[in-house]
């Protein structure tokens, strides 16, 4: 059944970019290693309980935490996109501490997971995280400094490095590369790119979005690596040149799996999977023809979420990968999981990117996607795990289906319906920007 979009009336949203809509608009890049085992701190590794918090060991491929900086009429923004497999809003609100850029909120700094299932397990940032599980994480104050220190580093390098920037988007689609895994009708096989310019029209960045899990490697894997998602970037960067700095985030992937590729480990499955999108990637990228920043708008709205609460299949399913008894699940959702959480928009001329703070299915981002096309934007997409982490978001009728991603779902059968209205009103609201 598609998913009906009804948007609410009077949602109340932050306008943390009141700037003109005139030019120029000044963009700084900066990128920064956030792998703590280069300081000797244990590092774990997200995505699967299984590995029950035992610490990484080894480094396959460097993990970074990349700065897009935005400035126009003296109001500064920043994308952030990090190597890790969720991200909690500590993450933002230490770094942002710690950076101390003038005029730079919360309500105006998106961090976005890649999702890898072989970088930094998100709960083990999250100060939040009191239950002393091991399949789920242990809180590593030492790993939420050190990442927590090198995103403010690169902030700060990023503020001094604002040039004025040209901007263009486009799209294409991937046929036969992700998949449902709950063999749900619905798959995304669209990718969007960001071109950033200089203003002499030489490349300066590159931002990607598309949709797949990051789960070629599994729990018996104990390197440090981005997975594909890291390859696709440095694939960007090799083909565009210049001191490119490619940066991603990955679309509604609650329930999409990537498919299509071969090689002798995992590590070179997810490497060449990679490759093969970072190409189609740099292709797209290279044909986009960059225009002045006529329209740049980052806003976000923070959602008051239905009550928390344990799925009922919690015990029979995820439980059994979590470890985790019925008491001391009703115990830890009250603790882990917040009562509000931020819903943002960032607009660069004809794209419009709206994020999610947790794992949307794909027909909830794909409901948001046609919502924005509606309003005129020619380039939408959906950024999943960004400044937060309330789990899936499923419409009431997966939820009700059960399965894992229902039972890793704490807020009812109501939070997908609840999150597209609010992510339609707020990206409507941008979407009229001129």
């Amino acid at each position: 059944m598609q998913f009906v979009l009804v948007c609410l009336a009077g949602l109340s949203l932050a306008a943390v970019a009141e700037a003109p809509s005139v030019v120029p608009v000044r963009m700084g890049i900066a990128r920064v290693s956030i792998n703590p085992m280069e300081a000797g701190i244990p590092t774990q590794l997200g995505g699967y309980g299984a590995r029950e918090a035992r610490p990484a060991e080894a480094t396959l491929d460097t993990i970074y935490g990349k700065v897009l900086l935005v400035e126009q009429a003296g109001t500064k923004s920043a994308l952030i996109t990090v190597d890790t497999c969720t991200v909690p809003i500590s993450v933002a609100e230490d770094t942002l501490k710690k950076a101390g850029i003038e005029g730079l909120t919360i309500d105006r700094m998106l961090v976005s997971a890649s999702h890898t299932h072989t970088g930094l397990e998100g709960f083990a940032l999250d100060p939040r995280n009191i239950a002393q599980n091991k399949n789920i994480g242990i809180f590593s104050e030492p790993m939420l400094n050190f990442v927590t220190d090198q995103l403010a580093k690169a902030l700060k390098e990023a503020d001094t490095a604002f040039q004025p920037v040209k901007a263009g988007s486009s799209q294409i689609d991937l046929p036969g590369m992700n998949r449902n895994r709950r063999k749900s009708p619905f798959v995304d096989p669209q990718m969007t790119v960001l071109r950033i310019d200089k203003a002499d029209g030489s490349p300066y960045a590159v931002l990607v979005n598309y949709t797949a899990h990051g789960t070629f490697v599994d729990d018996s894997e104990m390197m440090v690596s981005s997975e594909w998602a890291g390859s696709m970037q440095r694939t960007v960067e090799d083909m565009m040149g210049h001191g490119v700095i490619c940066l991603y985030t990955n679309g509604a992937e609650g329930d999409l799996s990537p498919v299509g590729s071969a090689g002798g480990s995992n590590y070179e499955r997810a490497w060449n999977y990679g490759r093969k999108v970072g190409i189609a990637a740099a292709r797209l990228v290279e044909a986009i023809e960059t225009a002045d920043v006529s329209c740049c708008v980052v806003q976000s709205a923070w959602v008051s979420l239905p009550p928390r609460r344990p799925a009922p299949d919690f015990q029979k399913i995820a439980g059994q990968e979590y470890k985790v008894s019925q008491e001391e699940l009703e115990q830890m959702v009250q603790v882990l999981f917040p009562e509000k959480a931020p819903v943002y928009a960032l607009r660069v001329n004809e794209f419009q990117m709206m994020t999610f703070p947790g794992e949307p299915i794909c027909e909830v981002g794909l409901a948001v996607k046609e919502s924005l096309r509606k309003a005129g934007i020619a380039n939408p997409c959906v950024a999943s795990l960004t400044t937060d982490h309330i789990g899936y978001i499923l419409t009431e009728e997966e939820y009700k289906k059960s399965g894992y991603e229902a039972t890793a779902s704490f807020y009812g059968d109501g939070l997908g319906h609840l999150m597209v209205e609010e992510v339609c009103k707020l990206g409507a609201a941008v979407a009229r920007e001129k």
